[in-house]
């Protein structure tokens, strides 16, 4: 991935796609993988995940293993532009463990 679409997807909230503008506030958080699940070869990259809601995918940041999220115990890194798309990517997101879980 060039540093061009790196950059765009650091600035693109995860849930509703849409772009964040500089200097805009922003709201993260960490997720763990799926026990058994190895994204080491996707560090300090972009992966793109496919929900279990129809239609929808999110994208995600996997940490290096010298960040801060990684020494937090996270695989992955969402970045949105409201509380409210957080919230609900959240939602999604425990569904999702719902669905492969139980």
């Amino acid at each position: 991935m060039d540093k061009g679409s790196f950059e765009k997807l650091l600035h693109t909230c995860a849930w509703c796609l849409q772009p964040i503008s500089p200097g805009s506030e922003t709201y993260g958080f960490g997720a763990k993988a799926r026990p058994g699940i190895d994204l080491s070869d996707k560090e300090g990259q972009f992966v793109s995940l496919t929900l279990a809601i129809p239609n929808k995918i999110v994208v995600a940041l996997v940490p290096t293993s010298t960040s801060s999220a990684k020494a937090e115990g996270y695989d992955l890194v969402f970045v949105t532009c409201s509380e409210s798309c957080a919230e609900e990517l959240k939602e999604a997101l425990d569904l999702e463990k719902d669905v492969f879980d139980g």
